[in-house]
């Protein structure tokens, strides 16, 4: 989900101004914001809501849509839950305010959770899965729209099921630090020492300039943070039935350490290999709101950073809907 250029912005604003052409006696009178009822998969209504109404009036209004959305795909035995924020990588705000939302159901129904995320904190992301899993009355279920990524991979292997499509990505879970992987520091290691058994005279620089630049407990650190990753893992996906020849202990070694590319897409396809079709799922009634939603969201995003200059998230129930002023770069 990518901000709005200036160009786009304007050319938008301006098709959406204009709508139908009437005349001036012909034009209904302006609802009220507050009294907006309109349809907001109709792009002129949430085009009017968010241009018009008060940022209150704009959070009843979504959390209604959303609701309406899980109706009409008969959800009505799950809680439904979001952990979407494409901007803020996940942290212990995420999963305490999952935790509210979760905790909160006297009904004891189970869960399905809503995923669009870059990744973040392995800790938070590893709470909200166990937590999730704790609190559903059989089943926790994740929808994977779009992006699960990294930490977010991580929360979806704690899942009974994983709902996904062909645009659905789940990723590696190598732990990253300051931009760059835990175990790049390993790897570049293993390719000095090739390097230095290719080339022998070139040993003694190798062995001058790592020791100047490297300290070796951020060696033996950022392996334990990659050995941690893999142990959440492993505990998340204990239990569950996997395909012929997988076990929990291989796949979370397989997710951390497998991938080159920590943006490398594990898509619909390498998932089910993966896992099996007990765990992943398609074409369900599940993933098809979460498409929706997704769908929906994606509309809201793109005018409310044209017409307010704000970004999103919604984070646990559909009525988390926080708005903030978007960060300029």
């Amino acid at each position: 989900m990518a901000r709005v250029n200036s160009k786009k912005r304007e050319a938008i604003l301006e098709d959406a101004e204009a709508g139908p052409q009437e005349s001036a006696s012909d034009a209904p009178p302006e609802t009220p914001p507050s009294e907006a009822t309109g349809d907001l998969s109709d792009f002129g209504e949430l085009f009017k809501l968010v241009r018009n109404a008060k940022d209150e009036d704009i959070k009843v209004a979504v959390a209604t849509h959303l609701n309406k959305l899980a109706e009409k795909h008969g959800l009505g035995k799950y809680r439904v839950l979001y952990l979407f924020d494409p901007e803020t990588s996940i942290n212990s705000y995420h999963s305490n305010k999952i935790y509210e939302a979760a905790s909160s159901d006297a009904q004891g129904l189970d869960i399905l959770l809503v995923v669009q995320s870059s990744g973040g904190r392995i800790e938070p992301a590893y709470l909200i899965s166990k937590t999730c899993k704790k609190l559903a009355k059989d089943r926790f279920i994740v929808v994977v729209p779009r992006r699960a990524k990294s930490a977010a991979t991580l929360l979806a292997l704690g899942a009974d099921e994983i709902h996904m499509g062909l645009m659905s990505e789940l990723g590696p879970i190598d732990p990253q630090i300051n931009g760059y992987p835990a175990l790049g520091l390993t790897n570049a290691l293993n390719k000095v020492a090739e390097l230095s058994a290719k080339f022998p005279k070139s040993a003694d620089m190798w062995s001058k300039y790592l020791g100047a630049k490297l300290d070796l407990n951020d060696l033996g650190y950022f392996d334990r943070v990659s050995e941690s990753a893999a142990q959440y893992a492993e505990r998340l996906m204990q239990g569950k039935s996997l395909p012929e020849g997988q076990t929990a202990s291989k796949l979370a070694s397989h997710f951390v350490n497998h991938y080159k590319d920590h943006s490398f897409v594990i898509d619909y396809d390498e998932s089910v290999g993966l896992l099996g079709e007990g765990v992943v799922k398609a074409d369900s009634p599940e993933y098809a709101f979460g498409n929706e939603v997704y769908s929906f969201l994606n509309k809201f995003e793109m005018m409310l950073s044209i017409l307010k200059k704000k970004e999103f998230a919604i984070i646990g129930s559909a009525s988390g809907l926080n708005m903030r002023d978007e960060e300029r770069k």
